[in-house]
């Protein structure tokens, strides 16, 4: 489900995203999902079941980023797999990206910024405003600038957005009601309209 899709950007051939994914754009507040493709570099974006990713969250990719099933991304959150300019030389639009590789059930808190070569492991919440760069292990809670451990998680079973989606869940008959009350002004005539008056 994406809601206001006209505020989702997507730029890019290589961008896949799973079943039951929920994408939260807004007007002031786009989701950017840029996967590059050059002579130099094919970007590539993979986005599992269950996602969900708030509004202002920009993913860009020069290599490749793994998002993996039931991860929660909040508002105006970076992930990243290239500095985009060498340090010398300034030219240099690929600058060595490094792939970037979320696990299952991951949490990453409002403004974060994830760079290349992370790997965020399963169960893991990222702080909000944290800066996240190399391995991050399962099961622990990671914040600041740079992000380290802060502690670890109990390793009993987590409750994943999966189980939003199961027969027992009311969360998927919820958000095709409210899809349903957002669409039930839409007209032929409104429709006419917003070809020549977008807003």
């Amino acid at each position: 489900m994406v809601l206001n899709p006209q505020h989702l950007k997507v730029f890019g051939e290589n961008i896949s995203i799973d079943d039951y994914a929920t994408l939260i754009c807004a007007p002031d507040k786009r989701i950017d999902l840029s996967a590059w493709q050059t002579d130099k570099i094919s970007g590539e974006i993979n986005l599992g079941k269950y996602i969900l990713i708030s509004p202002g969250t920009s993913i860009r990719s020069a290599e490749r980023i793994t998002i993996g099933d039931s991860t929660m991304i909040a508002s105006d959150v970076v992930i990243t797999d290239s500095d985009w300019h060498g340090i010398y030389d300034r030219t240099d639009y690929v600058a060595k990206p490094l792939p970037v590789t979320i696990a299952k059930n991951v949490w990453i808190g409002e403004r974060s910024i994830i760079l290349k070569g992370t790997e965020i492991g399963e169960n893991s919440i990222i702080g909000a405003g944290s800066v996240v760069s190399g391995k991050v292990p399962a099961n622990v809670v990671y914040a600041g600038n740079p992000a380290k451990e802060i502690r670890k998680l109990d390793k009993e079973e987590f409750k994943t957005r999966e189980s939003l989606f199961t027969e027992s869940s009311t969360y998927l008959l919820d958000l095709l009601s409210i899809e349903e009350n957002i669409l039930k002004p839409n007209s032929f005539l409104g429709w006419i309209k917003s070809i020549f008056w977008p807003k």
